[in-house]
């Protein structure tokens, strides 16, 4: 009988802990603000589409009306767009990585094929071990009238702290 209350409580002593720890693993990941500023900038990355091409298209008819026949290659418009989605939490460094690969006008490129604007939904962000601040991300992207499959985003994103903020340093993108 004391053997049995004993097993009782040792399952209830090991069960107090397991939740312990549970709660101070879940309580460490949302503590995570370099985490939480990673996410923010893929969701704004990967949620741009329409805005995106309207920046374009209003860089275009600039860059039309000043040369005509010319259409700028580093749309200043586009930029501002990113810069002002973005404000702080990217490095000036990672901006020009961003602006030279085109990864806002590669997400618009899928919206027009898809005929709609896209939303990232089924956002996932997990820490890569053994990489200090580097999360690894993966989204579906849904089209925002019909909520149908557009396409599936995934890549990496590297965080620093500049400044005492968080900001991204480096981002890589696959679009499928």
């Amino acid at each position: 009988m004391k053997t049995e209350s004993f097993r009782k409580q040792a399952l209830s002593l090991a069960v107090f802990v397991l939740a312990v720890a549970a709660v101070f693993a879940l309580t460490r990941l949302r503590s995570d603000p370099a985490g939480k500023k990673a996410e923010f900038v893929v969701q704004q990355l990967l949620s741009c589409s329409s805005a995106v091409e309207d920046a374009v298209d209003a860089d275009a008819a600039g860059a039309a009306a000043s040369q005509p026949g010319l259409v700028s290659a580093d749309s200043a418009g586009l930029e501002s767009f990113v810069r002002a989605q973005l404000g702080d939490a990217i490095t000036a460094d990672c901006l020009d990585k961003v602006m030279a690969n085109r990864l806002p006008t590669r997400i618009t490129a899928l919206a027009a094929q898809s005929g709609d604007q896209l939303m990232p939904t089924d956002l996932t962000l997990k820490k890569r071990a053994g990489a200090e601040n580097c999360y690894d991300f993966s989204a579906a992207l849904l089209t925002a009238a019909d909520s149908t499959a557009a396409g599936q985003a995934s890549g990496t994103i590297t965080m620093v702290k500049e400044d005492g903020v968080w900001k991204a340093s480096r981002i890589t993108l696959t679009i499928s």
